[in-house]
């Protein structure tokens, strides 16, 4: 009785930490300006899917990079909007995608031997470390979250193919063929997050190790169906999205081995240390019995650490390392409560120990992220104003524009046709002239400019810093001599033409 009186107390604070926690995230949705900087290049590509043009029908270039995203979100988002606002479309399917992830992770660690309360656990638990995490990845209009829903579920059909009466499909019974479907609907789902985000390749290897471990004919069978899934959704993609499918996707971009290393060691493990030591040791326990999981931990953080190194990689690309760390102390919370040596009640006590252990490893961060919020809740309509006010100024200058922050020149009506986070890698990268930026500027082809504030600007008399993260010092001396600073807020600064 205290065990399960434990417990239920757990769920029930996880539960009013996400409510908490969720409050600032639900008001950002309908706000004007940007969540992150990947929003306004989303809505520019799904814009451009919903109209009809190719994602793909040009060879990536210096000044707007590739689209490095596979297809299916942007036709997704496009078709969702109907016409109307695909940002807030794909913010409101960002959410619901992340809720969507956590009932899969429920399921599959009640599929694998827990009960409920381990399911409702590790799905509350998938909730809570996303949003401490990487706040402004939720409700955000970015297709991580729903490739990663997609992914989970395709694990959780694999997972269900693992029921004895499900592994023999030569037998022919009902359950027999209930499993081929299973496998096949698995195959699917870890195509079409693929699909979603290329990044997704863990689940899928995992299964097919233990796939290839269990029984080489259903091997067979799940890649078979794999293959021509993928060859369709890749006949789709370049019948209707372009030729230049695979350039876009391998279009390079500057790695850095020390911002993988800070990424892995001052982010992912400070924040989810106790999930990933759990797993672990879980590993070290059970990785002969259990290879499924043991290859999914394994797979998604390295291919995690490996990626997080690359220009514009974000701290998402350890969702899928997560995930698979949070299903792991699921069935860990399954195993401490199966233990027998000692009688049932003092395993379902070890059960809610680490249960309470682990809420409060990913938790500790909680009263800074809950600051964090208020603070932004308190500037949210004022921060909208100023942006509505630089949308305005930007709509009606004439020409195009250059924006640091896309999602302005998107909302205003420009096109998109220089994007300062892909010319500032290339020129890095010696693939852009260093001339052809300030060469645009001096010619006034721009007819505004927008540049984000540094914090070395905070100050509405502080001078303008001449050396940016995304703008040479060069672009900056032919902007300043070709163009009048018209708005400066607390975000931006919007130049237009002399």
């Amino acid at each position: 009785m205290p065990a399960t009186c434990l417990k239920l107390a757990v769920l029930a604070i996880m539960l009013v930490m996400i409510v908490a926690l969720l409050r600032f995230p639900l008001r950002r949705i309908n706000a004007a300006q940007e969540i992150n900087y990947n929003e306004g290049w989303n809505a520019y590509k799904q814009t451009l899917a919903r109209s009809g043009m190719p994602l793909y029908g040009a060879p990536p270039d210096a000044l707007t990079g590739a689209t490095t995203y596979p297809p299916i979100s942007f036709h997704w988002i496009g078709w969702l909007a109907h016409g109307g606002d695909v940002v807030k479309t794909g913010r409101w399917l960002s959410l619901l995608a992340l809720a969507a992830t956590g009932m899969v992770v429920g399921l599959i660690v009640a599929e694998l031997g827990g009960d409920a309360v381990a399911g409702v656990f590790s799905g509350l638990l998938y909730v809570l470390g996303i949003v401490i995490f990487l706040p402004d990845r939720l409700g955000m209009n970015d297709p991580q979250l729903l490739g990663e829903a997609l992914t989970a579920a395709g694990l959780y059909c694999y997972v269900k193919t693992l029921t004895p009466s499900r592994q023999q499909p030569t037998q022919g019974g009902p359950r027999a063929r209930d499993g081929l479907r299973l496998l096949c609907a698995s195959a699917l789902l870890f195509c079409l997050a693929g699909f979603t985000k290329q990044n997704l390749l863990a689940f899928p290897a995992a299964a097919g190790v233990d796939l290839l471990l269990r029984s080489r004919r259903r091997f067979a069978v799940w890649c078979g169906a794999m293959l021509i899934c993928a060859a369709a959704l890749t006949g789709l993609t370049l019948a209707i999205d372009g030729k230049y499918f695979v350039q876009h996707l391998l279009f390079q971009r500057t790695y850095s081995f020390d911002d993988a290393l800070i990424s892995l060691t001052q982010s992912y493990l400070v924040t989810f240390q106790g999930i990933v030591l759990v797993a672990i040791v879980w590993i070290l326990c059970r990785f002969r019995t259990n290879p499924l999981l043991t290859s999914a931990f394994v797979f998604a953080n390295g291919l995690a650490f490996a990626l997080s190194g690359g220009d514009g990689v974000d701290l998402n690309i350890y969702f899928n390392a997560f995930t698979a760390g949070v299903i792991i102390c699921g069935i860990a919370v399954v195993d401490f409560e199966g233990g027998q040596a000692v009688g049932r009640s003092s395993s379902g006590m070890k059960a809610a120990a680490l249960m309470t252990a682990l809420l409060v490893c990913v938790s500790i961060g909680l009263p800074d992220r809950l600051d964090a919020d208020r603070a932004q809740a308190e500037l949210l309509a004022h921060d909208d104003a100023e942006f509505q006010a630089a949308v305005a100024l930007v709509r009606v200058t004439p020409g195009p524009a250059i924006c640091e922050d896309l999602l302005l020149c998107y909302s205003a009506g420009k096109p998109y046709l220089v994007d300062l986070f892909v010319s500032g890698d290339q020129l890095e990268l010696g693939a852009l002239d260093n001339d052809a930026i300030p060469g645009m500027l001096r010619s006034r082809k721009f007819g505004a400019i927008e540049l984000d504030v540094l914090p070395e600007e905070a100050s509405a008399s502080a001078p303008l810093v001449r050396k940016r993260p995304r703008f040479s010092e060069k672009s900056m001396d032919a902007l300043l001599q070709n163009y009048n600073l018209a708005l400066r807020t607390s975000q931006m600064l919007v130049f237009v033409a002399k």
